[in-house]
């Protein structure tokens, strides 16, 4: 069967995903918009149509190319297919514990316990981290909305940024 206009649109599910790409030795946050197990629309990508890629959601990567980009939108089209199930679940970290307790206080209005850090204080690195884990957490909570998922867009670049202050370091 040839790979037709009506091929992109079969088996794409709707998704508000937090994923990051990797692009010219760059990475940035992006929403994953929907997905296929071909491709993607991305929400947030500042890669060229034509770029080579890699997108990464938790332990899950999948190499393609930037087949269209318009504004904060872009298509990827992956070099092989992906189980999209897989990219689908919810990513677990091995502080989720910490994480579910944290979501819990703030739910029952009760003050969170801190994290369990370094004595000398957070690093970057780890501040990086749990600023990862909370917005896997609230990505995938049912009650997500787009002003919220605005909001954790830019939670997600200041981690970036911080990721980057670190590696500096």
């Amino acid at each position: 069967m040839q790979r037709g206009a009506d091929d992109r649109k079969q088996g794409r599910s709707n998704v508000f995903l937090s994923a990051t790409l990797l692009a010219d030795g760059r990475s940035a946050p992006v929403r994953v918009r929907n997905l296929s197990a071909r491709g993607a629309l991305l929400e947030g990508s500042a890669a060229d149509a034509g770029t080579k890629v890699q997108l990464l959601r938790g332990s899950l990567a999948a190499e393609g190319e930037i087949a269209w980009q318009a504004g904060d939108l872009a298509g990827i089209r992956f070099n092989g297919n992906i189980e999209v199930a897989q990219w689908m679940k919810r990513v677990e970290h091995s502080g989720q514990q910490s994480v579910d307790a944290v979501v819990d206080a703030v739910r029952s209005k009760a003050p969170p316990a801190p994290f369990a850090l370094d004595a000398e204080g957070p690093s970057l690195a780890q501040v990086v981290l749990e600023l990862d884990r909370i917005c896997e957490r609230v990505t995938g909570s049912a009650s997500m909305s787009i002003e919220l998922g605005e909001e954790l867009v830019k939670l997600e670049a200041l981690a970036r940024t911080l990721e980057q202050i670190a590696g500096r370091g």
